[in-house]
């Protein structure tokens, strides 16, 4: 029995919330169906229930067997309050005295590797995978700064610059080890992680790990914008809908829906839309269980992301799957425009507010032809990102 290593996202603090932990999952629960061993490994994280409840998985039989191992170093809860680089460097230690105990088949990085003694590493394994939805490297190397609308100024300085110094010491950054293979999410990510590590990168995008279901009510009037925190751009949202407002009675309702918020974000945001005048239109909702996403997903009409930068965007494909049509932000580093819907043509995209306004309420007033008409192409594009063909490209990928 082969046994692996799956280090969490964001090289390894946390296995809880979120689309990169999602799609870590995923892989473990696609190498446990062959037979492997797996273990998670972080810092810290949730126990089996809770990720089965908020990712969708099937680990609980698997982890009853003795199959999946949780490997959490400080134990079950959420991501650790301790600095980041500081986290990083109990990693590699942690890391590195599991591969001594127990001799990995393979090991699967997320994001960024640590700095770990590969000398000794390599002679227990040979096998190291980097799969990154964006490496915190090139955020370094490349100062790479989400385009936030707001609290900009918590992001750069010399606070900033002292803490990427910090992280270089403790993770790979201009230099990779020859031995990693690099997988990225998406195009952005490949594209980035060829100019840092000057080697070939594969792409696996991210599955989409439910099966939709037939709408039990018609759609509705309604935006869904998945993402709290000030890169995703929701203000950009929130005043596109003021202007709908300016121009026409018939205004849709837009639901802003994360895992949590950053709370002087949402507070930002409760307050623009309170002067705007649309804050009766808006509706935050955080810890939704999957099925109340997929219930919003099944009655909504649109799925809007407004990020300058993302680098691949799961909730479009999502939103897509259940007929939603895509508005996304046409950019070179957008990966809903340049993976997803191919440029236009799955879906529609904007440049300016003016723009995404008018681009939300053309769609408002499609006629049903129109409508049935994107909807069954959005909903064929959306399943050629299946579970399935995830789990098939990604069991070629370990095999490369």
């Amino acid at each position: 029995m082969r046994r692996v290593f799956l280090v969490a996202p964001n090289i390894g603090l946390s296995y809880g919330g979120g689309g990169g932990v999602k799609v870590a999952l995923y892989m473990a629960q696609t190498l446990l169906k062959t037979d492997a061993k797996v273990h998670l490994i972080a810092l810290k994280g949730w126990p089996i229930e809770k990720l089965n409840g908020t990712h969708g998985t099937t680990l609980r039989k698997f982890f009853k067997e003795g199959k999946l191992i949780l490997n959490y170093m400080l134990g079950s809860g959420s991501s650790p309050r301790i600095p980041f680089p500081i986290a990083i460097k109990l990693v590699s230690m942690h890391v590195e005295h599991l591969i001594k105990e127990f001799g990995p088949d393979l090991v699967i990085f997320h994001d960024d590797i640590p700095k770990l003694n590969y000398e000794k590493a390599l002679k227990l394994t040979s096998n190291f995978i980097l799969y990154s939805h964006f490496p915190y490297a090139a955020r370094i190397c490349f100062n790479v700064v989400d385009a936030v609308e707001v609290g900009l100024e918590k992001y750069r300085g010399l606070k900033t610059r002292l803490y990427y110094q910090a992280l270089k010491k403790v993770m790979y950054t201009d230099t990779i080890p020859r031995e990693v293979k690099l997988v990225a999410n998406s195009t952005v990510t490949k594209i980035f992680m060829e100019m840092m590590w000057r080697n070939s990168v594969n792409v696996l995008y991210p599955p989409l790990t439910f099966q939709p279901k037939a709408a039990d009510k018609p759609k509705d009037n309604i935006v869904v914008l998945v993402g709290g925190q000030p890169n995703k751009r929701v203000g950009d949202a929130v005043k596109a809908l003021a202007k709908i407002k300016n121009t026409t009675n018939k205004i849709p309702r837009l639901y802003v829906i994360a895992h949590s918020f950053v709370p002087w974000y949402r507070m930002y945001l409760t307050s623009l839309a309170r002067k705007l005048g649309v804050e009766q239109y808006v509706y935050f909702l955080e810890m939704l269980p999957a099925e109340g996403l997929m219930n919003i997903y099944s009655s909504s009409n649109l799925i809007l992301s407004t990020a300058r930068f993302e680098p691949f965007g799961m909730s479009i494909i999502e939103g897509m799957a259940f007929g939603n049509i895509p508005i996304v932000y046409k950019g070179e580093l957008s990966g809903p425009w340049m993976d997803i819907i191919e440029e236009g043509r799955y879906g529609l995209g904007f440049k300016t507010l003016d723009e995404l306004a008018e681009t939300m309420y053309g769609v408002m007033i499609f006629d049903k032809k129109e409508f049935e008409e994107w909807r069954n192409k959005v909903v064929n594009r959306a399943s050629l990102f299946s579970l399935q063909n995830f789990e098939d490209n990604f069991i070629n990928m370990i095999k490369m």
